[in-house]
Formats: C-alpha cells, structure tokens, sequence
C-alpha cells in the first residue's frame, strides 16, 4: 500500500480535488433525497439510499474507483431523480419569485403595509364594505361588464330571485368556499329553500330593509343591490418613525390593549394629541377652545357631500364628549381617534385614547379600487 510519502505531488492533488469533489456530490445527492423522500415510493427510496452507500464505500479510493462510482451514483439519480424540463428557466423563475417575496416582506414590515378599509366608519372619505339597492329599472350587465367592474370598480351585482312563494322565517350567517374563495355572507330560510346571500345580515335588514316575516312570491326579487368591496389602502409605515402624528391625519393602528375594540386594526381621524383638550358641539370640534382648522375637520363640519358634522353621541356606551359641554383632556402620550362618519363611528368617544405604541402608520394611498377616492389620502 502506498504511503502519503511516496506519492507525486501532482497525483496527490488530484486524488485529493477528486475525494473533496466526491464529499460534495455525495451531500447533494443526499440532500436531494430528503427533499424528494415523502414523494417517493418505498422502492425507490431503498435504490437511492443504496446507491448513495455504493458511492461512500468508494468517495475515499483512487481516482479511477471515484469516477467510476460517481458514473455509477449519476446514473441512478438520472433514472430516480428526473431533470425539470427547462431548469434554467425554473431556477431563475424561483429565484425571482423568492427575491419579490423577500422584498415585499421587508416593504410591507417597514414601509407600506396594504390594509382593506372594513367598515363605514370614515365614509364618505374611505368606504368599508357596502351595499346599494339596484333600482328595479336597472338590469344586470352582462358577464363582461361585470368582470370589468369588479376589477377596477371593486363591485360585484347581487340578484337573487324567490323559487318558491313563501314568508322569510330566518336570516342567519353564514360562509361559503374556502381559503381565497371564501364568501362570507347571510343564508336566507323562505319556505322550504335556502338562499345564500354574500352580504352581512346587517346591512340586509339595515341598508336594504330586509326583514323577518316579509313574504315573497315566485319571480320575485329577495335581493337586489350593488355590493362593493371597499377601498384598499397603503399605509405609510416610515413617516411616524422621524416625527409625531398631525391633527387631522387619518392614521391606523393596533387595538391590543384597548377595551371595547373590535378587531386588530382600525382607521380613523386623529382628531387631538397628548395634552389637547376636546370638546364637540354638534356639528363642530373645538381642539383648545377653538374650532378645528385642519382641511379633513373643516370638510366633515362642512356637512355637504355625504358629510354629516361631529355628534354628541347619546348611545348608553359612549363615555366621552357626550354633550356640548363636556371637555376631554387627552394624556401625555396619547391619541383621539374619530371617525368622519361621526353618526355611525365607534371611536374615542366610546373606548378613550390611543396609545403611542399602538401606532402602525399614517394613511397614504387608495391603491383600488379606481374610483373617484384613487390616490393620496387627507
């Protein structure tokens, strides 16, 4: 047997690139296989690990002994392991696809993050989720017109019509399909049929005056209206992070550790800082003893265009700036949150301030749908 001593220098540094190149191929094969074992057969997982022990039994030998093994190791991953069709193209596909992904994790953790506005609480500057009835002399669009709409207008039509005469016995809700094609909505029991409805019960009996007892004969419209999804939003995550929030800004965030709130997120009016003192006397906000001045508080107060003014609310589980003269001192560190459709918003006037560390970010951008609220916030 031949000693280290003796061997050519050159011969040495071939027989030690192939023994390391053989160390290398036998880690992939090996990976390989662990990455294919759980769709593999049984049999087939018996002639890798196999083949993979032939090639270790020989990664150390001659030079001669390594190809022929690496021959032998190459030939049975071919028939185990076949090769893609195009794997170039595969490879830089996946590549740019881990890359997009990679970086809009780190735009949507430290930059924008996308939010869909879900309730009518900020309307009519943002819409959450809605219904409008369809007048009884407008039809359907065709199926092109519909898929168009949904696209850039975000709406969808719904039209369901009585089978069987009958009196509505009960609305309950209800969710269809699953993952992305859930459809959460209200199943409607008239006669001995059910209809499924892709609206909330709510807005059913409330937006569209649906109500239990009701009787419907056959042909007859239960519900017809234009459904529309809401706007989505781009949330500015950086801005906060160099300066402190503005009066006036419509701003997002996190209700963890805020009583009385629903939900994870919420997007409302920043109507006062730490140390600000409030007082609403419908229709107008007084920030310090003065009428509020900034664009967002002056369009609401306007009541014109949908806007309804700042209320005192009078439900039983509202808390603050229930009457004209009652004044809010906001604490150090601390936000007031209300919502520009103030007749319908639970805010701060039910569940008190937010804190600083709450904060997610500032309202940027309206990204879809494209419709006459497309672009920057304010």
């Amino acid at each position: 047997m031949s000693t280290l001593s003796n061997i050519p220098p050159f011969s040495w540094w071939r027989t030690h690139r192939a023994r390391k190149h053989a160390k290398e191929v036998l880690h992939h094969v090996r990976r390989l296989l662990g990455s294919h074992r759980d769709l593999m057969e049984a049999d087939k997982v018996a002639t890798a690990e196999k083949a993979i022990a032939e090639f270790a039994a020989v990664r150390r030998a001659s030079i001669g002994q390594i190809e022929q093994g690496m021959e032998k190791l190459e030939k049975a991953c071919g028939r185990l392991f076949p090769t893609p069709k195009h794997p170039r193209l595969r490879e830089t596909i996946e590549i740019a696809l881990v890359a997009a992904v990679v970086a809009w994790g780190g735009i949507r953790t430290f930059f924008l993050q996308p939010f869909k506005i879900p309730t009518g609480s900020m309307q009519p500057t943002l819409y959450g989720v809605h219904v409008k009835p369809l007048p009884a002399n407008k039809g359907v669009p065709m199926l092109p017109i519909r898929v168009l709409e949904k696209v850039f207008l975000g709406r969808g039509y719904v039209n369901v019509v009585c089978e069987e005469a009958g009196t509505l016995d009960d609305m309950r809700a209800s969710q269809q399909g699953f993952g992305l094609f859930a459809s959460s909505g209200t199943i409607l029991t008239i006669g001995s049929r059910e209809y499924f409805v892709p609206v909330e019960e709510s807005k059913l009996s409330g937006d569209l005056k649906l109500k239990r007892g009701q009787h419907f004969t056959v042909g007859q419209p239960i519900v017809r209206c234009l459904l529309h999804n809401g706007d989505h939003i781009f949330v500015d995550k950086v801005t906060y992070n160099f300066r402190r929030p503005h009066r006036g800004e419509i701003f997002v965030f996190e209700t963890k550790g805020i009583e009385g709130t629903r939900g994870e997120f919420y997007i409302k009016r920043l109507a006062g800082v730490g140390g600000d003192q409030l007082r609403i006397a419908s229709p107008e906000l007084f920030v310090n003893g003065q009428r509020a001045a900034e664009t967002g508080f002056v369009r609401v107060m306007g009541r014109k265009d949908g806007y309804n003014g700042y209320s005192n609310p009078e439900r039983y589980q509202f808390r603050y700036l229930t009457s004209p003269n009652e004044f809010f001192k906001i604490p150090p560190k601390e936000y007031f949150a209300l919502g520009d459709n103030s007749y319908h918003s639970s805010d701060s006037r039910a569940w008190g301030t937010v804190p600083h560390g709450n904060l997610v970010g500032k309202a940027w951008l309206v990204y879809w749908p494209f419709s006459g609220r497309f672009g920057l916030t304010d």
